[in-house]
């Protein structure tokens, strides 16, 4: 690989972003970050997939890796075995053709052992080559635990596209429980519906709804248009454009939110656990830290990114996870992201200052579409070539 040009990266005081710095559980949690120290290996656990997009364990399950496969089927990993009948297969649903289509996430409801219940996020056949961008819930097997009842399907959420690009696609439970959902702005260059400023639409948003395992959802009381009727009761945040992997720290609450950029800038979005909704993270007056509509712009009351690369160094952001197994302790707190072009890693933290700092990159070599987490903790990456790597210190 050609010599890497200096990292274009942003330092912002963590004490502006989060008072619970100052002493405390989470400011423990929260760790200085040492760039230096960063360094990783990956460990192969799994082959032979297609087109492999997320890979993730439900609640409390130490034994199973649920991949998933873009084309519409849901893989089960067992000690680095890909089972050969999927845990679900609903391709005759799925609209894979375009590159950012397909069946994107499996999101697993927290009492999943008990309910069965467990929802994924697709673009739906239309027979126009774009379809809707679907979330559906679907219930286990009765009599077979490593099947899923692919009649037991429920459309939630549906909602009208009409490009085949800027899906978003990840679906996860937050520590409150809800659900959420980030959806792209709709697709074209720079956002030409406008639907990243405007909340009134689901598009360009990430969404937290209460799901109800009777039937439908409802909307948390305390999402910022629940009853004001300004924007969609859904949307949780908004001003994304991509919004194509996000976590949830599992020992702090935080979110991460890595945002695909345009043609410069790829972004990590931050919010303290703390934070209400109503967030507006700036696109498409921003990209990244800079203005996008026109060489100068107003960002107030926008949410800038805490971190930021250059196209020089890739081309689409691949968001990961904090690090929080016990099998690298030297990643603990350790943000972890790649670019999917380039195949390269940074690690992200805050120093002993509270400022965020990024590391050199690692190569890997790989077209990095995701990155999961296990039921314990341990992150893996996810090659769009068909493996699935853990990784390791």
């Amino acid at each position: 690989m050609q010599s890497l040009k200096p990292i274009l990266f942003v330092l912002i005081a963590a004490l502006a972003v989060s008072p619970l710095l100052a002493g405390g559980t989470l400011a423990q949690k929260r760790a200085a970050f040492d760039p230096a120290s960063f360094a990783i290996a990956l460990r192969p656990v799994a082959s032979g997939l297609e087109r492999p997009v997320y890979v993730t364990a439900a609640p409390d399950d130490t034994t199973r890796l649920f991949a998933v496969e873009q084309p519409g089927r849901i893989r089960l990993i067992v000690d680095g075995e890909v089972l050969a009948t999927p845990f679900l297969d609903i391709v005759p649903l799925v609209e894979s053709s375009g590159s950012e289509q397909g069946l994107l996430s499996i999101a697993f409801s927290p009492d999943f052992a008990d309910s069965g219940l467990f929802y994924v996020y697709y673009t739906a056949r239309s027979g126009e080559g774009v379809g809707d961008n679907t979330i559906a819930r679907y219930r286990v097997s009765a009599d077979d635990s490593n099947r899923a009842d692919p009649e037991s399907g429920e459309i939630l959420i549906a909602v009208p596209d009409s490009r085949r690009n800027h899906n978003g696609g990840l679906l996860l439970f937050g520590p409150d429980g809800y659900l959420y959902a980030g959806l792209g702005d709709g697709g074209g260059g720079g956002d030409p519906d406008g639907n990243g400023q405007n909340p009134a639409t689901l598009l360009g948003s990430l969404l937290r709804i209460d799901p109800r395992p009777e039937r439908g959802y409802a909307i948390p009381a305390d999402n910022p248009f629940a009853d004001s009727g300004e924007g969609a009761p859904e949307v949780w945040a908004w001003g994304l454009r991509n919004p194509w992997r996000y976590s949830f720290d599992r020992e702090t609450g935080d979110l991460y939110i890595a945002d695909v950029g345009q043609n410069a800038i790829e972004e990590i979005d931050f919010l303290a656990a703390e934070t209400p909704g109503g967030t507006n993270f700036g696109w498409n007056v921003m990209e990244g830290t800079t203005c996008y509509r026109e060489p100068s712009c107003d960002s107030t009351g926008l949410t800038l990114p805490v971190a930021e690369y250059s196209h020089d160094h890739g081309c689409s952001v691949t968001g990961g996870y904090v690090y929080r197994g016990a099998l690298e302790p030297a990643l603990d707190g350790v943000y972890l992201f790649g670019d999917y072009c380039s195949g390269l890693v940074w690690g992200l933290g805050r120093d002993a200052s509270g400022s965020w700092v990024m590391s050199e990159p690692v190569e890997t070599g790989l077209r990095i579409s995701s990155f999961g987490e296990d039921a314990d903790g341990e992150l893996y990456l996810v090659a769009n070539s068909g493996e699935i790597f853990r990784v390791a210190a």
